[in-house]
């Protein structure tokens, strides 16, 4: 029995060691990464089973994807390996041309995950799971991946199962139209939702995070929450609605902390927690995942998920 079943693109990413622009680079840290994969190495470590549906190279790269998925305790019996197409790969340039920015340089056009299709989407493995989740770059990678990516919602909402989005618009893939007739029928099947004020405005024409909670309830959604960034989360219920702000840490790499997040708050959920509670949470897996390079090398268990938060009360007491 699977707790949470996933789906989408495993890349490898090469983190800069030093600032500036790439052309002045030389050295840089090899990490795998990729939204999905994020989320379900957090919720792995977090304490739940996790499944993931993609396919790899057969490339080095792709074996090294494999390995990294194995030993984080991610079940890969429905990831396929892929031996005509390429790894996609990502660059991670640091501090430039915005300081305290990255900026992300893609290679991941027809790589093995964007031929991803409904083929390779069993909906018994998907069943065997309490809650299915998708981010909005997964259908956004190619056609094959927009209709696999519908297909397995289908099956995981006519199976009763909690469905969770995080929206994930990345322009460099689809434009904001194409975004919103694909993304906004799929919302409408999810149970919990994540977004952030700048895919809101794609999708709703709205930022203001209320005004985004109350859309997006009116349409299903049993929760929803804003992402903020460094101001924190917002996240509302149609009978509470709670604020929370984010930690202060310090800042080495900013990308997969949104994932680190789903993945606090949406465990957190799953083991009964509040509002609030979640919302700390994955307020604390995010602050911890942005203090090393890498996505999700800092994404805590759920024992130093606590520890940390029990760090900041104490620290709250002793300013007060």
């Amino acid at each position: 029995m699977l707790d949470v079943v996933t789906m989408g693109e495993v890349m490898v990413q090469f983190n800069a060691c030093a600032n500036g622009p790439l052309r002045h680079v030389v050295y840089f840290e090899k990490h795998a990464a990729g939204a999905e994969a994020n989320f379900a190495i957090g919720m792995s470590r977090l304490g739940f089973k996790v499944g993931f549906i993609t396919r790899v190279s057969n490339d080095e790269f792709g074996k090294y994807i494999l390995g990294v998925l194995r030993s984080e305790g991610i079940d890969i019996s429905r990831v396929k390996v892929d031996r005509e197409a390429r790894s996609g790969i990502y660059f991670i340039q640091r501090n430039y041309p915005i300081p305290g920015r990255s900026s992300v340089i893609y290679y991941r056009k027809e790589s093995a995950a964007s031929r991803l299709s409904v083929d390779d989407i069993d909906p018994d493995y998907i069943r065997k799971a309490k809650l299915f989740h998708l981010t909005g770059i997964t259908p956004a990678l190619s056609k094959s991946c927009r209709e696999a990516s519908f297909k397995a919602l289908d099956v995981a909402y006519h199976s009763d199962m909690k469905i969770s989005i995080d929206t994930n618009i990345r322009l460099g893939l689809w434009s904001r139209e194409e975004a919103r007739e694909t993304l906004m029928p799929m919302l409408k099947k999810a149970n919990i939702i994540l977004i952030e004020p700048q895919d809101a405005e794609i999708l709703l024409e709205k930022r203001e995070p209320k005004e985004i909670a109350e859309d997006l309830l009116s349409m299903g959604a049993e929760v929803v929450v804003v992402k903020l960034g460094a101001e924190g989360a917002f996240a509302c219920t149609e009978d509470e609605e709670a604020m929370k702000p984010a930690f202060r840490v310090p800042i080495v790499d900013v990308t997969g902390a949104g994932d680190a997040f789903a993945a606090g708050f949406i465990s957190s959920l799953m083991r009964g927690k509040t509002l609030e509670e979640a919302l700390e949470a994955g307020n604390a897996a995010g602050a911890l995942a942005i203090t090393v390079k890498g996505d999700f090398e800092n994404i805590p268990s759920h024992e130093d998920l606590e520890k940390f938060l029990a760090a900041q009360k104490r620290k709250t007491i002793i300013l007060r």
